[in-house]
């Protein structure tokens, strides 16, 4: 089985800004599968990709898209919109879109399936309510579940870590749990059960050949250029058994 490589973020861990589309770009050069990316929702309704929940203390929910960039480029980088993300990868790469929150699925899914066919994307998020609209919305969509978070209520934490009950209330197609969950028996159990599981984020060579034993379907990675030679080397020596 081959285990698809996730760019986080885009190539996080080699571009000079996550979530910009120099990343993006970069993830591309390096022949990653697919470009991980974040969404959120700006306060006057601008799609943007952008992974924290807030700026200088301010929610991205309650900041505009201009006030958002007057900020980042004093930093050195431009947020993009949704919109431009799309366009930069179409037809080069396919794409793990992370909803941050539920509320705007529907405008996202028609933006992505305008410029992607349902093979070239899937959907996740930490939110069930979301991943329930958007199969809702195209039961043809593949979506999956985020699981692993640490900052979460402890009555809460049985259903990160055992969340098929989750997974099967929300029609996830798939599983992303957090690198410390993942085992080959949670592997296992996940593909009796007919769901692919997807696991972040996997940077070291040492979690990253595991992931591999374990038979993963895809690694979230800072650093897909390492996890795509580490891929080559193994399938090379399978080539010779």
């Amino acid at each position: 089985m081959k285990t698809a490589v996730i760019a986080h973020r885009g190539a996080s861990g080699l571009a000079g800004h996550e979530n910009t589309l120099e990343a993006f770009e970069t993830a591309i050069r390096i022949g990653s599968d697919y470009v991980e990316f974040d969404v959120r929702k700006t306060a006057d309704g601008w799609l943007v990709v952008f992974h924290d929940s807030k700026i200088e203390d301010v929610s991205i929910a309650e900041i505009t898209y201009g006030r958002l960039c007057e900020i980042t480029a004093k930093l050195g980088y431009t947020v993009p919109l949704l919109k431009d993300v799309l366009k930069c990868c179409q037809g080069k790469i396919k794409l793990d879109i992370e909803l941050k929150e539920a509320g705007y699925e529907r405008t996202v899914v028609d933006m992505v399936k305008s410029m992607f066919g349902y093979g070239d994307f899937v959907m996740k998020s930490f939110s069930d309510v979301a991943i329930t609209h958007i199969k809702k919305y195209d039961k043809n969509i593949k979506t999956g579940l985020l699981v692993g978070r640490k900052h979460i209520p402890v009555s809460a934490w049985a259903d990160e870590v055992f969340p098929m009950r989750r997974l099967v209330a929300c029609h996830a197609d798939f599983v992303a749990p957090h690198y410390a969950l993942c085992s080959r028996a949670y592997v296992n159990y996940m593909h009796r059960h007919g769901l692919k599981v997807f696991v972040w984020t996997v940077n070291s060579p040492k979690a990253i050949k595991r992931c591999l034993w374990y038979n993963v379907d895809a690694v979230i990675t800072d650093r897909s250029d390492l996890a795509k030679k580490i891929m080559k080397v193994r399938h090379r020596k399978e080539g010779k058994k």
